[in-house]
């Protein structure tokens, strides 16, 4: 039997069905759509119910634009052509299905297999990496040292992935102990799980495989914290967090934030109030549960949801002030003209000075860091100094595949703190 938890995910150097790797002479591709590949005609049969509906249209997209392979003709191509054509293509082919694809069809498109340096997909002229699953070279660039940099990342992204068929996710046991005074955090997020975290030692999988997915739960609650310990705020018995921008990935392992009730002494009342449009519904304030030992001292963790804008909450009947606001992989860097009615970031931007409380946000380069610092003080028509800008210790320690620039990423791996966006 196929398991489907092992398909939702597309590597272009491995069998969809089985993640068996191989290489440009022992795996074969679809041999209409060119763009999925399996270790034999076993696994093709398998997959074919699934892989029909979509294949059929691939296949009369090549047949239209008279085109050997999807996303021929790209070579040497800029990056920037390079990814609005996967998007491009992959945007035709759902809106010819009638349908949003799959997450390992859309994975088909953003990560096809072509050569990593010039976008060649010629596949006769390709030769898989020996070390990833990820990236294939033609002939000229098959000695390119490009690709080094994050090629055994690549490959723990594999491993990853494959693990979620045998590994079930779920937010790490709270294991931290009350501090009665105010702690600092270990040196690091791998050092955090290694001290307070519990090991399964009975699983197929790594210890590494699961810190790297303990760390996606604990990145969010810890990069506060650490933030927290930055500003040095001294919380009192009750604390209100804003998490604007918040979606589905905020409120998985919600419960995790309890990690707060346990690490600041004084807090005994934790309101987080996430606030996004992205959100599924409005939820009014409801008690998590909590551990036994909270609930004998009486702490409290409440959470919110608010499916709107930041700027529309502010202003409605449910607002309440916050002590500390954190917005986590904003992407405030993407929309460049604030004068522009696709930006839906600027008005609620221009609020935050309002609440008079620290504004912390996490980016996932340096670079969108610094980008959407000076997007802040532009919304806002003055020069923020902000705290720091730099490297978060308490990212997620899970890389991610990046298909704009075909190498990873981390949740959360930069954060920049202010004190207030109210002084210059």
């Amino acid at each position: 039997m196929m398991n489907d938890v092992h398909n939702n995910f597309f590597y272009a150097n491995a069998c969809h069905v089985c993640k068996s790797l191989g290489n440009e002479s022992n795996l074969k591709k679809c041999a209409n759509c060119k763009m999925i590949f399996y270790c034999g005609k076993e696994h093709q049969k398998q997959h074919w119910a699934k892989h029909r509906d979509l294949c059929r249209v691939i296949t009369q997209n090549l047949n239209e634009t008279n085109r050997s392979y999807p996303l021929e003709g790209y070579q040497n191509t800029s990056i920037t052509d390079w990814v609005k054509a996967k998007m491009n293509l992959m945007l035709v082919v759902s809106i010819k299905m009638g349908r949003k694809l799959l997450p390992f069809e859309q994975e088909m498109f953003k990560f096809p297999k072509a050569c990593a340096v010039c976008h060649e997909t010629d596949q006769k002229l390709l030769g898989d990496c020996p070390l990833c699953p990820c990236a294939s070279f033609c002939e000229e660039h098959k000695k390119d040292s490009t690709h080094a940099s994050c090629c055994q990342e690549l490959g723990f992204c594999f491993d990853l992935d494959l693990a979620s068929s045998v590994f079930i996710r779920q937010p790490p046991r709270n294991v931290v102990p009350f501090h009665t005074e105010m702690a600092y955090l270990p040196a690091s997020m791998k050092k955090f799980i290694d001290l307070y975290m519990n090991y399964d030692y009975s699983l197929l999988v790594s210890t590494d495989i699961q810190a790297a997915h303990t760390s996606e739960y604990l990145t969010r609650p810890l990069s506060l914290i650490w933030a927290l310990e930055r500003l040095e705020y001294g919380s009192g018995s009750t604390m209100t967090i804003h998490v604007i921008g918040a979606n589905a990935i905020e409120l998985d392992g919600v419960e995790v934030w309890e990690i707060l009730l346990h690490w600041l002494p004084t807090l005994t009342s934790l309101h987080i109030i996430m606030i996004g449009p992205e959100l599924d519904s409005d939820d009014k304030k409801k008690e998590c549960r909590v551990c036994e030992c909270c609930a004998d001292k009486k702490n409290k963790l409440y959470l919110e949801k608010v499916n709107t804008l930041y700027r529309e909450y502010t202003s409605s009947k449910r607002y309440k002030k916050p002590n500390i606001i954190v917005g986590y992989n904003l992407g405030l860097h993407e929309c460049e003209n604030i004068d522009s009615p696709d930006d839906l970031w600027a008005q609620s931007i221009r609020i935050l000075p309002e609440q008079e409380c620290p504004f912390v946000f996490t980016s996932y380069t340096l670079e969108e860091a610094q980008k959407e610092h000076r997007r802040v003080c532009d919304i806002l028509g003055k020069n923020i100094s902000y705290l720091c800008c730099e490297k978060n210790k308490f990212s997620s320690m899970r890389p991610h595949r990046d298909y704009e620039t075909e190498g990873i990423f981390y949740q959360n791996q930069f954060i920049t703190i202010y004190r207030s966006l109210s002084e210059i």
